[in-house]
C-alpha cells in the first residue's frame, strides 16, 4: 500500500483525540459496570475506571506517581466520568491476573473494526526488557553473572495496517505454540483469514491443520530436512512441496510474516522496548496494556487514510 503522507499526518496529529474519545466506549464493552470485588472487605473500584486510567498511564508513559495529573487533566479535557483511583490502587490492579481476560477484550475490540479489509495474518515473538535482573552461575566462566530480565511477547499481526489482533505475554519462554493456536481460535472469530505466516518456530502438522480449518492457508518456513510426507496433514504436504517445487510463488506468501517485525517496531518506537513493572504479573498486564495504546493508533491511520470509523458497537 502506498502510503498516504497527508493522511498519515493527520494520524498521527490527531491520534490523542481518537485515543480519548472511542477508548471509553471500548473499555464499557470490555468490563460493563463490573468490579473485582469478592465479597469480603471494602469494595474495590470499578474496573473502567481503573482501565481507563492505567491505559491513560500507559499512553503517555509515566511512572505511578507522575502519571496522576495527566490522568486527571486529559479525563477531565475528554470529558470521561471516572473516580480517580490513588498511584497505589493503579499499581494493585495492574499486578492482578485477574484483569487479564479484560485486556484480551480489548485487544479483540480495538483491532475489529479492521475486519472489513484485513485477510492476511502473520505471528511472531519478541522479547521486552525490564527493570529487574536475575542472578545465573556460568559454568564455562566459573562465577555469577547479572542478566536482565526479559518478557516473552507474542503478538498475531494485521497485513495492511499491522494491528495486533492477539496478545499474550508471558515471562517465561517456549509457549510459541500454545499461544499460536489460542490466536487463530480467537481471530477466526472476526475475520475472515485468507494467509497466514510465521517463521519455522511454528512448522507443525498441527499448527497447518488449525490455520485451514479457520479457512486460511498457511506459510511457515520450513528447515531444510522438512519432509513432505503428510503424516495425516495433507495441507502439510501441499505447503512443504510448495515451498520446495515454487520457491518464489510461496516466498511471496511467505514474506508478509514481515508484517511483524514491522509492527514490533513501531510499536517500540511508539510505546517502548521495556516495561517499568517489577512482579511477574504487572509486567505482563503493562506490556498488554501498551499494545492495546498501540491499537488506537493503527485505527487512527485506518480512519484517515482509508475513513473506517472506529466503532466497536
Amino acid at each position: 500500500m502506498v502510503k498516504n503522507w497527508s493522511a498519515y499526518d493527520l494520524a498521527q496529529q490527531n491520534e490523542v483525540f481518537l485515543f480519548l474519545n472511542r477508548l471509553p466506549e471500548a473499555v464499557i464493552i470490555a468490563v460493563g459496570d463490573k468490579d473485582l470485588w469478592k465479597g469480603i472487605g471494602r469494595p474495590p473500584r470499578k474496573l473502567f475506571d481503573i482501565i481507563v486510567s492505567l491505559a491513560i498511564q500507559d499512553y503517555v508513559g509515566f511512572s505511578n506517581r507522575r502519571s496522576m495529573g495527566i490522568i486527571e487533566l486529559f479525563t477531565s479535557f475528554a470529558k470521561i466520568p471516572i473516580d480517580l483511583p490513588c498511584y497505589k490502587s493503579l499499581s494493585n490492579y495492574r499486578n492482578d491476573p485477574f484483569i487479564k481476560p479484560y485486556l484480551d477484550r480489548l485487544i479483540e475490540i480495538t483491532s475489529k473494526p479492521l475486519s472489513v479489509i484485513e485477510r492476511d495474518f502473520s505471528t511472531d515473538m519478541s522479547g521486552m526488557s525490564t527493570s529487574t535482573f536475575s542472578s545465573w552461575y556460568g559454568i564455562r566462566i566459573g562465577k555469577k553473572s547479572r542478566r536482565r530480565d526479559h518478557i516473552s511477547v507474542h503478538v498475531t499481526t494485521s497485513g495492511i495496517f499491522n494491528a495486533a489482533v492477539a496478545v499474550d505475554i508471558d515471562c517465561q519462554k517456549g509457549k510459541d505454540n500454545v499461544y499460536f493456536r489460542e490466536h487463530v481460535e480467537r481471530v477466526k472469530q472476526n475475520f475472515n483469514i485468507r494467509d497466514w505466516s510465521g517463521d519455522s518456530a511454528y512448522l507443525s502438522r498441527e499448527n497447518c491443520e488449525m490455520v485451514t480449518n479457520a479457512g486460511g492457508t498457511p506459510w511457515f518456513h520450513i528447515k531444510k530436512n522438512t519432509k513432505a510426507r503428510s503424516g495425516g496433514s495433507p495441507v502439510w504436504k501441499k505447503m512443504v512441496k510448495k515451498f520446495k517445487e515454487e520457491p518464489e510463488s510461496s516466498g511471496k506468501h511467505y514474506n508478509k510474516r514481515s508484517n511483524s517485525e514491522s509492527t514490533f517496531s513501531a510499536k517500540k518506537k511508539k510505546f517502548g522496548s521495556s516495561v517499568r513493572s517489577k512482579n511477574d504479573t504487572a509486567k505482563e498486564n503493562e506490556e498488554h496494556m501498551k499494545w492495546i495504546c498501540y491499537n488506537f493508533s493503527v485505527l487512527s491511520r485506518a480512519w484517515q487514510e482509508l475513513g473506517i470509523k472506529p466503532r466497536f458497537g
